[in-house]
């Protein structure tokens, strides 16, 4: 009985979790399906283009005066005057009185030179008329002597050896008012009145104001690309490269020159120097102060211009000098060019690119060539309208 009973209670169970097994089996959820969505890279680019342009070509340097003057006394004396502006910092004038000496020995020695003249003069009108009258009563075997030739060839030296001293003191008194050689500012001055001068003394130190001019470095590539003259002394001035200098904390504070010359040698990196010429008075310089010497500058170069030149954003380039081309399908291709010159913005290129074709900008790690992408246009910039302006490029 009591097997029977468990038997029952066995096949009960046994039907009980078979029923919840194909409840469980039959009744289980569906898995939803999902569709995997492949993310296309959205890739900024910038549209190639062909321009004849002038490649700028920066430099940095340090602004110094082109004209120095060291005033020194060519005569000694006492000082009796100094300019109120013979200071440091003084702004002069060419030909303004800077030191005046003690005008009294000089006028002295004049009057004194003057008297030996005088007594030369009469000496020499005594001799001829005696000569006149021993060329009267001479024979015709008389000698020079007797004719007083040789007397009255020494007299006439002497009124010429008076009347030399004579300009010779004049000139000296004229030194005694130092006057300043140039237009500029005093950098050093070191006198008072009441000192006593001695010749070639050191007095002051200016500089001229109205040029001053800029050292550049440049290396083979930037000479190459300027096409520099060996002698640019020699070459029109309007057709010398241009330079626009900014100041390196303001860069809205600019000046022009051009480039005047290069140095005769090389420094120990190889690099020639050439130098920059400025104007502060010219009339493309007006509008901003003036470029003072010790003045830490970076500067812009323009030289002659070439024709069919591709400009890109520095950016778009990658290793090895290659570039991402996006195709009209939207596909990457990778392109070899070859580049002439980097810049600060740009790179300019003359071979490798099509006009028109899509560049992509920006360095990315995950492309590859044929990889599908969504192009998407590159913010401009200023530096892209500068490029663009007429005065620069003439688009082809």
């Amino acid at each position: 009985m009591n097997s029977f009973s468990f038997n029952i209670k066995l096949i009960a169970l046994l039907c009980i979790s078979a029923g919840a097994i194909y409840l469980l089996t039959n009744n289980k959820p569906i898995p939803e399906k999902s569709e995997i969505k492949v993310s296309i890279p959205v890739v900024p680019y910038t549209v190639a283009r062909s321009a004849e342009v002038s490649i700028p070509i920066f430099s940095r340097g340090k602004v110094s005066p082109a004209q120095t003057r060291h005033i020194t006394s060519e005569v000694p004396g006492l000082v009796t005057l100094v300019s109120d502006q013979l200071i440091n910092g003084g702004l002069i004038q060419q030909d303004e009185l800077l030191i005046q000496l003690d005008q009294q020995p000089f006028i002295l020695d004049i009057a004194q030179k003057q008297s030996t003249l005088d007594q030369a003069k009469l000496h020499f009108y005594e001799t001829k008329a005696k000569a006149r009258v021993a060329k009267k009563g001479a024979g015709s075997n008389a000698s020079d002597y007797a004719l007083f030739v040789p007397q009255l060839r020494y007299a006439n030296s002497q009124v010429d050896a008076a009347s030399a001293a004579l300009n010779y003191a004049k000139n000296q008194l004229e030194k005694t008012s130092i006057k300043a050689p140039i237009t500029g500012k005093v950098i050093m001055a070191k006198i008072h009145p009441g000192e006593y001068l001695q010749t070639t003394q050191e007095l002051a130190k200016i500089y001229g104001t109205e040029t001053v001019e800029v050292r550049l470095p440049l290396n083979d590539q930037q000479i190459s690309l300027l096409a520099l003259e060996e002698n640019l002394e020699n070459v029109n001035k309007d057709i010398r490269p241009t330079v626009l200098i900014q100041n390196f904390q303001d860069n809205s504070i600019t000046w022009y020159g051009t480039i005047t010359r290069t140095e005769g040698e090389r420094d120990k990196n190889q690099l020639l120097y050439v130098i920059a010429s400025v104007n502060n008075n010219d009339n493309s310089n007006t509008a901003t102060k003036p470029l003072l010497p010790g003045s830490f500058i970076q500067a812009t170069i323009t030289g002659h211009r070439q024709k069919d030149l591709h400009i890109l954003p520095r950016e778009s380039l990658q290793a090895e000098d290659k570039l991402w081309a996006i195709s009209t399908e939207d596909r990457l291709s990778r392109r070899a060019v070859e580049v002439i010159y980097r810049g600060k913005e740009h790179i300019y290129i003359t071979s490798g690119i099509k006009l028109g074709e899509r560049i992509v900008t920006g360095s990315f790690s995950n492309l590859v060539d044929g990889l599908l992408v969504e192009p998407k246009p590159r913010h401009r910039t200023n530096k892209d309208n500068e490029l663009e302006s007429p005065a620069i490029v003439e688009a082809l």
